[in-house]
C-alpha cells in the first residue's frame, strides 16, 4: 500500500447519455450493462473504503436520476461534467454559462446539495477559453479539474507545466485547480492515470510512475471497463477500445496497491495549508 502521495480518484460519468449518440446496440442492450458495471464499481469502492468524485452530466441527471442518486447514496461526491458533453472550445462564453448553469442546477436538484466541483468534457478548458474560470466561480464551483498539461484531442494546455494542485485567481475569487498529473520518461511528459492512457500502458509502468509522484489525479469512465460494448468503427478505434476487457481488473489492482481520496477530501487537506507530504503550495496564477 502506497500512502505517501495525494492520490485523487475521479470518474467521468456520461455513458447513459453518450451511448445513445452512437451505435451501441440500443438502451435495452447497454443500460443493464452500465447498471451492472456501476454497481460493481461502487461495491469495490465500498470494500476499499474509498470516496470518489463522479463528474456527471446534467443530461443524465434528467434522464436517469436514479444513477446519480445511487452514487451520492453510497457516499460519493457528485461533480459537474457539463450538461450535454459539449467541449468548452466549441461554445461561446454565453453558451458555456447556459450549459454549466443548467447542468449544475439539475445535478443539485437530484442530490439535494450544492455542486462544488467541475471537469470539462475532454479537458477542453484551454488557453483559448480562460473566461471559463470566471463562469465556474459565478456558478459556485470551488475546484476545477479540467486542465490537461499536454496535447490531446479536443483539449489540453501544452504550455502548462504545473502538474500539482494550485489556486487560480479570478475576479470573483480564488478557484482551486487539480490538474491532470503526469510523470516523466526521458524528459518527456507521460500521462498514465486515466482513460486510454491507463488502458494502453502496462501496469508495471503505471505503478512505477504513480509511486514516484507526490500527486496523482485519476480519471476513468465506465466505457473504459465495458468489454461488452458495441464497437463503433473510427480512426480512433484502437485508442477507444484497447484494453477495455481487462481494464476493470487492472483498476482494482491499482485500488489494492494505492490509497485514494475524493476531490473534496483533497481540498480539505489543501485548505489546511499543506499537502499531505508537507510541501505548502502558494497561489500560482502565472501559468495563465
Amino acid at each position: 500500500m502506497q500512502d505517501e502521495s495525494l492520490n485523487v480518484l475521479t470518474f467521468d460519468l456520461e455513458e447513459w447519455y453518450v451511448y445513445q449518440l452512437y451505435a451501441k446496440g440500443g438502451s435495452a442492450y447497454y443500460l443493464p450493462i452500465l447498471d451492472r458495471l456501476l454497481n460493481e464499481l461502487l461495491d469495490f469502492l465500498e470494500e476499499r473504503q474509498f470516496r470518489a468524485t463522479f463528474f456527471c452530466l446534467g443530461a443524465v441527471a434528467r434522464s436517469h436520476p436514479q444513477v446519480i442518486r445511487s452514487i451520492a447514496g453510497r457516499g460519493h461526491e457528485v461533480g459537474c461534467h457539463s450538461d450535454l458533453h459539449r467541449r468548452v472550445t466549441q461554445l461561446s462564453r454565453s453558451a458555456f454559462e447556459e450549459d454549466t448553469h443548467r447542468a449544475i442546477d439539475g445535478l443539485a436538484q437530484v442530490v439535494g446539495s450544492a455542486i462544488d466541483f467541475y471537469r470539462a468534457p475532454a479537458f477542453s478548458i484551454t488557453a483559448a477559453t480562460p473566461w471559463a474560470f470566471e463562469v465556474l466561480i459565478q456558478e459556485g464551483i470551488r475546484c476545477d479539474c479540467s486542465l490537461f498539461p499536454g496535447n490531446r484531442r479536443g483539449g489540453g494546455w501544452p504550455s502548462l507545466e504545473q502538474g500539482q494542485p494550485f489556486r487560480w485567481s479570478t475576479s470573483g475569487g480564488p478557484l482551486w485547480e487539480l490538474p491532470m498529473s503526469f510523470g516523466r520518461l526521458g524528459g518527456q511528459k507521460v500521462f498514465f492515470s486515466g482513460g486510454g492512457y491507463f488502458r494502453l500502458l502496462p501496469y508495471a509502468l503505471i505503478h512505477r510512475l504513480m509511486s514516484r509522484s507526490v500527486y496523482n489525479m485519476t480519471y476513468f469512465h465506465l466505457r473504459d471497463f465495458d468489454g461488452r460494448q458495441k464497437r463503433v468503427l473510427s480512426r480512433h478505434y484502437i485508442q477507444s477500445y484497447f484494453g477495455v476487457g481487462q481494464a476493470f481488473e487492472k483498476f482494482k489492482r491499482l485500488g489494492l496497491d494505492f490509497s485514494f481520496v475524493s476531490v473534496g477530501e483533497a481540498l480539505s487537506l489543501l485548505e489546511e495549508g499543506a499537502l499531505p507530504y508537507g510541501k505548502k503550495r502558494e497561489d500560482v496564477p502565472a501559468f495563465f
